[in-house]
């Protein structure tokens, strides 16, 4: 029979580690904000890395579950001798613990696929060297070279203490990359912190963001991307379906069933913002009908119209987008509009009706039916 952890007044009470990761606090916050919506009775709170637990206090507190972000060892060790039950969300590496981690392979494949798809002929990973910034890179790797393209790779210093900082040598280590790179290149980093540094590091040395340099991050935090000198596009890498896999998984092992492997989470998709918002391929023609396209999302734009705003033919039209793009003028002008209107719902204070008329979508409808078929969700989900 299941241990009773709940608390004398009914509730639930959850603890939420955050460790040394208060980057992810709001995003954490917002799936627990919404498993808490179906589970009126369970109570979060939010520690950070200067709280101790003991096994006293767990008792006192009814403490029915745990959740650790960052899996400091007397943390661990505490809730195992204390019988507590406890859940590893985004573990650096394999654990033993019950865990729910992102997909780390599949965020550098979407990264890798949003950059190719841009035109760039030429990219490069910027890594951590941890475990789950080499998976992020291999990912990368991986889909450059199905594509049939080369990436360069580096990793540069970085000290995983509580405040996510790097090494001494970070500035000296990315001007001397960034250097020899040279401009006309796009690079992934593994997540936002130093997305937003090389950023820094490129306006530094006199190249323009996107124009000569183009900055992917991971994580999408809106701080580190939107108050960035030049906003940064970053691959979203859904935490807060993360928060609720790992609070369902908590519930299962708090209601004593035992608790079973959760898949990866996978990347919901990429957020993009200036730092990527250039289109570059080895056409000039082709380039040219790209910006129209994103320039005009929201006029029902449709093939035929490309063809009286550029001299060229339809088969000729069609070749090369084959060419250059890999796919029709029509599916490019699904993707513009797809993007557009993501943007506005998650960035605009629009309804979701006027964002459809706005984007060029017959009615809302229509905008749903496209959210669902390209991301998977409709658009109500992702506000």
């Amino acid at each position: 029979m299941a241990q009773n952890r709940t608390a004398q007044d009914g509730r639930i009470r959850v603890e939420v580690f955050l460790g040394g990761a208060p980057m992810l606090e709001r995003r954490i916050g917002d799936g627990l904000l919404k498993f808490g919506a179906n589970h009126p009775h369970w109570r979060f709170s939010l520690r950070g890395a200067e709280f101790r637990y003991t096994r006293q206090w767990l008792r006192d507190q009814a403490i029915a579950g745990v959740l650790v972000v960052i899996n400091e060892k007397p943390v661990a060790r505490t809730l195992n001798r204390a019988g507590v039950p406890w859940v590893h969300m985004l573990p650096g590496g394999a654990v033993l613990q019950p865990s729910v981690n992102v997909d780390n392979t599949a965020i550098g494949r979407m990264g890798a696929e949003f950059l190719l798809g841009k035109g760039f002929l030429r990219t490069a990973f910027c890594g951590v060297g941890t475990a789950w910034s080499d998976e992020r890179r291999d990912g990368f790797r991986a889909h450059t070279k199905e594509a049939g393209r080369t990436c360069e790779c580096t990793d540069v210093p970085f000290a995983q203490v509580r405040d996510w900082g790097f090494g001494v040598g970070l500035e000296r280590r990315l001007r001397q990359w960034i250097g020899g790179l040279g401009p006309g290149i796009a690079v992934m980093a593994a997540h936002d912190a130093l997305a937003n540094r090389l950023v820094d590091v490129c306006l530094q040395q006199g190249l323009r963001v996107p124009q000569d340099v183009a900055v992917l991050g991971v994580g999408n935090h809106e701080l580190l991307c939107r108050l960035s000198p030049v906003p940064i596009s970053s691959v979203d890498t859904n935490v807060p379906q993360v928060a609720i896999q790992a609070a369902t998984l908590l519930e299962a092992m708090i209601d004593g069933r035992t608790p079973r492997a959760v898949p990866l989470v996978p990347p919901q998709g990429v957020v993009e913002r200036h730092s990527t918002d250039v289109v570059v391929y080895g056409n000039d023609l082709v380039a040219k009908i790209i910006t129209h396209i994103r320039e005009h999302t929201g006029g029902g734009l449709r093939t035929a119209d490309l063809l009286k705003a550029f001299p060229v033919s339809p088969r000729t039209l069609s070749r090369r987008f084959a060419r250059y793009v890999g796919h029709s003028p029509a599916a490019e002008i699904r993707e513009a509009r797809i993007l557009q209107a993501r943007r506005l719902v998650e960035q605009s204070q629009l309804s979701l009706a006027e964002i459809a008329a706005a984007c060029g979508y017959v009615d809302l409808s229509h905008m749903t039916r496209a959210f669902r078929k390209t991301i998977g969700i409709p658009p109500g989900a992702l506000r």
